[in-house]
């Protein structure tokens, strides 16, 4: 059964320049942000529920490939809500056509026709680096090669773990804390992140330690501030009590001498 979707008007101008897929992911920016340029803040579903005729895998793709062109930006806020930034030229956005229409027709109905090729002269330039192009090595690829790589490099924290001497050089170079107490409170560091099970490349685990080392330290500073203080304050009480003894035993003697005195008796 063909897909449907609400008619979506796309400028030719942009199917021209950027492919008919890039172009129609514009108009649904373009029509939540009201303009061709400019920034709102809309639920995901809004910006994701107008072109039923692509996958949200592949709109997420496109968006994609037009953030790398510059013409716009989605950015999350908060959970279930996106910041859509468009900043599109309106002289290269040319108005609908009749071939918008058949265009708009062919999307509704789930069929989006291929792009129409570009010559090199339509392709947008990028300060220097090119357009979007098959042969300039695809930007989203690249970004998930990026991440690929980095979660070979994740590891989950084990009990031969030991923080780097860099790590161990910045806490006493930067921080006044001695090796000794950082490798003093490995162990309890180690034995909460394996229960936790997450992981975390080499550096995040150190600076994880850094903060942890941090932490400790402070609270330490803390509980021996505060036995100090009690210290002081028995100090203090054990001093009052020893002069009010001394002071009572004066007037006592004192009482005593004067009643030897007394012969009114």
């Amino acid at each position: 059964m063909p897909l449907s979707a609400p008619n979506i008007s796309i400028a030719p101008g942009l199917a021209r320049d950027y492919g008919l897929e890039q172009a129609l992911m514009l108009a649904v920016a373009t029509e939540l942000v009201g303009a061709w340029q400019g920034r709102v803040t809309v639920q995901e579903q809004r910006l994701y529920a107008r072109a039923l005729c692509l996958s949200r895998q592949r709109q997420a793709q496109l968006l994609a490939q037009l953030a790398a062109l510059g013409l716009l930006q989605v950015q999350p806020v908060s959970p279930g809500m996106v910041t859509i930034e468009l900043n599109l030229n309106p002289i290269s956005a040319n108005p609908p056509t009749s071939d918008t229409h058949s265009l708009v027709a062919q999307v509704n109905y789930g069929h989006v026709p291929p792009a129409a090729p570009k010559s090199a002269a339509s392709v947008p330039s990028m300060g220097g680096c090119g357009g979007w192009g098959r042969n300039d090595g695809d930007e989203l690829t690249r970004l998930f090669a990026a991440k690929e790589a980095q979660q070979q490099h994740l590891c989950q924290m084990d009990l031969e773990w030991q923080p780097s001497a860099n790590i161990v050089k910045i806490l006493l170079q930067q921080h006044q804390i001695s090796e000794a107490f950082a490798l003093g409170i490995k162990d309890e560091f180690v034995v909460y992140y394996m229960d936790k099970g997450r992981r975390e490349t080499p550096g995040g685990w150190d600076q994880k330690f850094l903060k942890w080392v941090k932490k400790e330290q402070v609270q330490q500073q803390t509980a021996q501030a505060r036995a100090q203080r009690q210290t002081q304050q028995q100090s203090q009480t054990s001093n009052e009590e020893v002069r009010f003894a001394a002071k009572e035993r004066r007037r006592r003697i004192t009482a005593s001498v004067l009643d030897i005195k007394n012969t009114d008796w």
